[in-house]
């Protein structure tokens, strides 16, 4: 048969394989195209198009009904759209998978323990980049304690909501995130972070991250395998407790006594230092934002930004941007951990000592401590210094 009607007799003959992917039967799959091809159709046509016997059609058209795939309006079938029940199918089925795969890797576990051994293919799988992004939601599915994550471009696209972390926060997981300044400059960039903030995450920023990374637990750690492209283009490993995953955790460690803490609200400021605001402020120029960045982030004009430095300036006694940011510590203005004289502050776990199960301690108001992040105290302050004449 030719024409319109050939084509859709035809139809049943494509899309069984995926519906039958959904959970369907092989006879489910031919009924609910041929009737979705008609949107509706008596009994004696469905019969010729599918070449099913009576009873195999009876039990397909039940267990659509029961799918909510199919309705029964007087002597007709009737295909609900396939973009609204097909949705619920997809989902019921996608949470069959991730349960599977859970289960999957809790007996490899128990596979691993078993064993007392593991071999070198043990310790880190390779990820192709299509299956990265459920990867990392289900490892962080399993968190029990703590999260550690290094947040850094490149990214696919606009910047993505990590729901995961959103709903493990939401059940008092902690979260430590390092960001990279380029990523907190992107388009939205400043918001999804204080979003995290808010949701409870700790966070801190680098002027410049030099992995992306995360830890759940101290038990798995997802790096990428190129450092130029997104994860889910050029893949990651998956790393499993070992030496390396050690490493990978006082790296970290080190990362985030290197970072400046993250006030992106100013709730972090003493109302008799500093207003929310002027701490905000404060916290992006030392976090090495421009002020073209920081007008963006905070919606004000530019001259608004460099009004509200100068003022930040003469209230600390500066006579430029360098010498706010000393003079800020000074005051106790901010907080973080530091290098005091090129020495590592006995209070400040390290690698060697085997500590650093929690956050290194901030400096306390009136510590004289330099303010860089990343890098050595003496070059901290090039990229706040950067529109130093516009003052």
């Amino acid at each position: 048969m030719t024409g319109r009607a050939g084509q859709r007799e035809a139809g049943p003959a494509h899309g069984v394989g995926s519906l039958q992917a959904l959970g369907l039967s092989a006879e489910e799959s031919q009924v609910y195209v041929a009737i979705a091809a008609h949107r509706r159709l008596r009994r004696l046509p469905l019969t010729e198009l599918v070449g099913l016997s009576g009873p195999r059609i009876d039990a397909a058209v039940r267990g659509l009904v029961q799918r909510g795939l199919l309705s029964i309006e007087n002597d007709s079938l009737v295909a609900a759209p396939p973009y609204l029940a097909g949705e619920g199918l997809l989902m019921r089925r996608m949470d069959e998978l991730h349960e599977a795969r859970v289960l999957l890797e809790e007996l490899t576990d128990l596979y691993r323990t078993a064993s007392g051994e593991h071999t070198s293919d043990e310790l880190v799988e390779l990820l192709p980049g299509h299956v990265v992004a459920q990867r990392l939601a289900q490892i962080q599915s399993r968190a029990r304690t703590e999260v550690m994550m290094v947040d850094a471009p490149p990214y696919i696209g606009a910047l993505p909501t990590n729901y995961m972390q959103l709903e493990q926060l939401a059940t008092h997981i902690t979260y430590r995130t390092v960001y990279d300044r380029r990523g907190l400059e992107m388009a939205g960039g400043f918001e999804r972070a204080r979003h995290y903030v808010a949701a409870g995450e700790q966070a801190r920023v680098l002027d410049r991250a030099p992995v992306k990374m995360v830890i759940v637990d101290r038990e798995y750690a997802l790096i990428p395998q190129q450092r130029d492209l997104p994860a889910t283009e050029g893949g990651s490993f998956l790393i499993y407790r070992s030496p390396l995953l050690d490493t990978l955790v006082s790296y970290f460690e080190m990362l985030w006594m290197c970072g400046l803490p993250l006030d992106l609200d100013g709730r972090g400021a003493s109302p008799a230092d500093l207003s929310a605001e002027e701490n905000q402020l404060l916290t992006l120029l030392l976090a090495g934002f421009t002020d073209d960045a920081i007008c963006r982030q905070l919606g004000v004009a530019r001259r608004t930004v460099v009004r509200r430095v100068r003022a930040l300036m003469d209230r600390a006694g500066a006579a430029t941007r360098m010498q706010l940011g000393w003079q800020a510590a000074q005051l106790g203005w901010v907080t973080a951990p530091w290098l005091t004289g090129g020495l590592l502050r006995k209070d400040i776990p390290t690698a060697a000592t085997g500590t650093g199960d929690a956050p290194a301690p901030m400096a306390r108001a009136g510590q004289a401590n330099p303010l860089s992040t990343s890098r050595p105290p003496g070059n901290h302050h090039r990229d706040i210094n950067r529109s130093q004449e516009e003052r």
